[in-house]
């Protein structure tokens, strides 16, 4: 702090007296300031920080620091009310929440078990602080291992009752005898272990061509698409035609043809046309019918193949598709008839027709087993003469 009532000493040159303070003075002003000085100087040296107060000090600006290192400030939580600071520098804090904020009225608290038999409860009630402590109770059930035990439990899940029970069978070992197609691995087993079984006879049956089954594993049924009759073979005998393939027992081909030369009488031809029969001796016409044109009259069948032009010079055709298919048909000879039949579904076959005699785009769908029907080809078109289950578009 500064110190007031300095006084000044004027100091002149060697025996220079004019503006400057004789000895007397000069001496006389010295001992004045230290008056002053000694006068105002504090008793006290040494600070000491008492609780919350922290002082420092800096030798070279002569400065001394005393800061309160205690509360500063005191703001309001939830539920606390904070009062000003009264003249003794006191503040009141109060709570005016409930329920653990410092409202309510209860002073103990406590817990009873619904069944001395189930819990135990010591250390209740706490009417200040401490500890509850909640137990299961005992069962009266002995503790250790038992064995087969025979045991009761309560609606709780607790075991209430416990035995020893008796042993159950006497098998020490297990194994197993293949039987045929069976083959095991692993056995027997005296303690623990695995027993491999596998199948060495059929695992899977496929369905090939003309064959249904029921599924690929299980019990299996295997059949035929076709069902009735009891044909096993057939033959054709004739007397004035040559026949060859007959019997047919399994699968084949019979052929029919007219022999080299042929005896007969063909009744009201006015103007016969006839074809591709071979040599026809000893023909009588008679009559007022007219025998037209006589080509192809006994032929055999094909079985019609996905892709390929149907055969005009056979009268049946037949197909077994395993897939979508198509086929072609040409154009035909004046009352020409021609069959076709699915005999084993796997897919449409589609039959596109040249010369049509129906409205569409001319193709016949055969789209079931059994579907079937006969054409017939006059004034330059093929008509439908009979039909079961053939889509006509």
């Amino acid at each position: 702090m500064s110190i007031s009532g300095q006084q000044t000493i004027l100091i002149g040159l060697p025996n220079e007296s004019a503006g400057s303070d004789s000895l007397y003075t000069a001496f006389t002003k010295i001992n004045t300031n230290f008056t002053t000085i000694f006068s105002c100087a504090s008793p006290y040296n040494t600070f000491v920080a008492n609780t919350g107060i922290e002082i420092t000090s800096n030798a070279n600006t002569g400065v001394v620091n005393i800061r309160n290192s205690g509360v500063s400030n005191i703001i309001a939580g939830t539920n606390i009310t904070v009062s000003p600071k009264d003249a003794n520098g006191n503040v009141t804090i109060s709570s005016t929440g409930g329920g653990g904020g410092g409202g309510g009225t209860v002073t103990s608290v406590g817990v009873i078990p619904a069944s001395n038999g189930r819990l135990t409860v010591t250390g209740s009630p706490v009417t200040s602080s401490g500890n509850m402590i909640i137990d299961l109770a005992t069962s009266g059930v002995s503790q250790g291992s038992y064995s087969n035990p025979v045991l009761s439990v309560d609606t709780y899940g607790r075991i209430t009752s416990i035995a020893n029970g008796s042993a159950q069978g006497t098998v020490t070992s297990v194994g197993l005898t293949p039987g045929s197609g069976i083959q095991i691995t692993g056995g027997p087993v005296t303690t623990a272990g695995t027993i491999t079984v596998t199948n060495t006879g059929v695992t899977r049956i496929s369905a090939g061509s003309g064959i249904l089954v029921s599924g690929s594993n299980g019990n299996v049924t295997i059949s035929t698409p076709t069902s009735g009759g009891t044909v096993t073979s057939i033959g054709i005998i004739s007397s004035s035609l040559t026949v060859s393939g007959s019997p047919v027992s399994t699968s084949g081909s019979i052929s029919v043809n007219l022999p080299a030369t042929f005896a007969g009488t063909l009744t009201t031809a006015a103007q016969p046309n006839i074809t591709s029969v071979g040599t026809l001796t000893d023909l009588n016409v008679s009559g007022n019918a007219t025998l037209g044109n006589l080509t192809q009259v006994i032929t055999n069948y094909e079985q019609l193949a996905d892709g390929s032009a149907v055969d005009l010079n056979v009268v049946a055709s037949y197909f077994q598709t395993v897939a979508v298919s198509t086929a072609t048909l040409g154009a035909g000879t004046e009352g020409q008839i021609k069959t076709f039949m699915m005999t084993l579904y796997g897919g449409d076959m589609t039959i596109t027709v040249t010369n049509h005699g129906w409205t569409g785009s001319g193709t016949m769908t055969f789209n079931s087993t059994g579907d079937a029907c006969t054409l017939q080809y006059v004034d330059s078109k093929w008509f439908c003469i009979g039909n079961n289950g053939v889509v006509f578009a």
